[in-house]
């Protein structure tokens, strides 16, 4: 906390070229590389994207091969079905005879077909352990003896399959084709009689899956690996030719694989694979799964000479942005050092300061104005000066005029005095009443009135009216002891009481009434001043009520006439004086007048 408190002091106390440097720089390089960022992002997106459409056209295009050579095999094998000489070589006791002339069809046919390297037929008849024909592209050679195959998974799957050809893999170490050491793709399959159509023998036709992979999955660039697998994960061929025979959890695209998912699962597993592009498709004809991957690693590596391009345009843009806020900082603030330094020498009291600033731009204005504003210090210091000298001198004759006050409650009283001498009470008591009116009205220079004093002043002033026009009206007065010392704005319910009179009940033909109370409800001091006289027009009322909603000052009003100026008067001070202070004007024409002004107060 303390040291980010250091760290905050320094920062200000930092001149404005290095505040602008902290600010504008780092968030240039932070856009920089944001953008640099979100290109690569974006780029790579769009490249693997592109890659992944190029993966699955060369899935499918391989697969549509390997299926090709797939129908080459299954064309093979129907030949051999329907060629005399193998039914003649399956169906013969001396099955030697026939050997010449099923090799002269065989080789014909492995030259024709081109992919067929191996060739073993079996007769299923007891022939007494004699030798299968075994064939390769090389002339007569040796198999895998009949009473061993029926042991083989090979045999099993084609004696189940019925004379539909069966697929698989053919390892080195499996000894079908007696010494060949390649890995061959196998299809099995029982071959019938085509007269009885009974099983007469069983055929083995293979292929090189090696020499498959390097025919059909090598046209895939370097990085790229290509192969197939089957339903149970062995992998028949590849680009890679160490992979053959292997599962597909020893490869790394299934590393983090499930073993007991199925082939499909565990290749869909890796469609969103984080670090490799896999594309996959089954053969309708074998059920193989024909995969592509490829590394999304080394896909996007040359996309790597974005970021360098970005660091270097960062770098550069560092430096220039150093030296262009540097100097449009200077720019700034060398004005701003000028006029420092005029205001310093302002402070000591100097006035003729002055700062030139060219252009019409923000600085320019800001020196006018400083200009204009020295100016007008001046000024207003010279007419402090002479409005010192004139309340001196207003000071004085306040001091002088303070005298006729009490000089006019002296001769009011003098005057009470000798009427009470001459018995004239009535006039003693209207004397009187004024000069507590005028007391009461000055009082002493100060704004504030307690309930009581304000109440008192009412009084006098209602008395003075009633000996004005004598049997006119009557008037009460109401006052709660808890709150007479409550203090509120001078004249605040005299001015409501000279309008009850005036407008209330002079126009009056008959006897009025004017009563005057002050209570308290809970937290609200309530004050109201009620007359009987002949009340307010509904348009005048509307309009005097809108004019206190607006609440304008009477500086804003124009032509309120006096029962609005009091009004109006009455609610501004309140406002001023209270917080949520309101008054409220009822009246009916012909029945009387109610004002009422509610104040609320803390405390008990």
């Amino acid at each position: 906390m303390n040291r980010n408190f250091r760290l905050l002091s320094r920062y200000r106390h930092l001149p404005l070229q290095f505040k602008l440097l902290l600010w504008f720089v780092p968030l240039l390089l932070v856009t920089i590389f944001a953008m640099g960022w979100n290109s690569y992002q974006i780029s790579s997106q769009q490249v693997v994207e592109k890659m992944k459409q190029s993966q699955d056209h060369l899935t499918k295009k391989t697969a549509e091969q390997i299926d090709e050579m797939v129908r080459g095999m299954i064309s093979f094998s129907n030949t051999l079905f329907l060629d005399e000489s193998v039914q003649r070589l399956l169906a013969s006791s001396e099955a030697q005879k026939e050997r010449n002339s099923v090799f002269k069809t065989v080789t014909n046919l492995m030259v024709a077909g081109n992919s067929i390297q191996s060739l073993i037929l079996y007769s299923l008849e007891d022939n007494n352990g004699a030798e299968p024909f075994a064939a390769n592209q090389a002339g007569l050679t040796t198999g895998m003896k009949y009473s061993d195959f029926i042991k083989t998974s090979y045999y099993q799957e084609a004696i189940k399959a019925a004379g539909s050809p069966t697929f698989g893999l053919s390892r080195p170490t499996d000894g079908i084709f007696v010494g060949d050491h390649y890995h061959k793709i196998v299809l099995s399959r029982i071959i019938k009689n085509i007269y009885t159509l009974k099983p007469a023998g069983l055929a083995v036709i293979g292929v090189d899956a090696g020499k498959i992979g390097s025919q059909y999955l090598d046209n895939a660039e370097d990085d790229v690996d290509m192969f197939v697998i089957d339903r149970n994960g062995l992998i028949i061929t590849a680009s890679n030719p160490s992979w053959i025979g292997k599962r597909d959890l020893e490869l790394p695209y299934f590393a983090d694989s499930d073993p007991n998912l199925t082939v499909k699962k565990r290749l869909e597993s890796t469609a969103d694979h984080k670090q490799w592009i896999v594309s996959h498709l089954q053969s309708e004809t074998t059920g193989w799964y024909v995969v592509v991957a490829h590394s999304k690693r080394q896909l996007v590596k040359e996309l790597g000479q974005i970021l360098q391009v970005t660091m270097t345009i960062a770098v550069l843009c560092l430096v220039v942005s150093l030296m262009v806020t540097w100097l449009a900082a200077a720019a700034i603030t060398k004005p701003l050092k000028k006029l420092s330094r005029s205001m310093r020498r302002l402070q000591t009291g100097d006035f003729t300061q002055r700062v030139f600033f060219e252009g019409n731009d923000e600085i320019g204005l800001l020196g006018h104005g400083y200009n204009l504003m020295v100016q007008r210090i001046k000024s207003l210091i010279n007419d402090v000066y002479a409005s010192r000298m004139k309340q001196q001198e207003a000071e004085l004759k306040t001091l002088q005029a303070q005298i006729r006050p009490h000089f006019l409650y002296n001769t009011l009283n003098t005057i009470c005095w000798e009427a009470e001498k001459k018995g004239d009470k009535e006039i003693a008591d209207m004397v009187y009443s004024l000069s507590q009116v005028f007391r009461l009205s000055l009082n002493d220079g100060r704004d504030t009135f307690t309930l009581e004093q304000e109440v008192e002043l009412v009084t006098n002033y209602l008395f003075l009216q009633k000996n004005r026009f004598k049997e006119r009206f009557e008037f009460e007065i109401s006052l709660d002891e808890s709150i007479k010392d409550f203090t509120v704005p001078k004249l605040l319910l005299q001015p409501l009481a000279e309008n009850a009179v005036i407008h209330g009940i002079e126009p009056l033909s008959g006897s009025g009434l004017i009563s005057v109370r002050a209570y308290r409800i809970e937290k609200t001091i309530v004050l109201e001043v009620q007359d009987n006289g002949v009340g307010i027009t509904a348009d005048r009322l509307l309009e005097l009520h809108q004019r206190l909603a607006r609440g304008n000052s009477l500086a804003e009003e124009e032509t309120i006439g006096r029962t609005g100026f009091a009004l109006m008067n009455v609610q501004e001070r309140l406002s001023l004086f209270f917080a949520g202070a309101s008054l409220q004007l009822e009246s009916v024409e012909g029945a009387g007048t109610r004002i009422i002004i509610h104040i609320t107060v803390e405390g008990p």
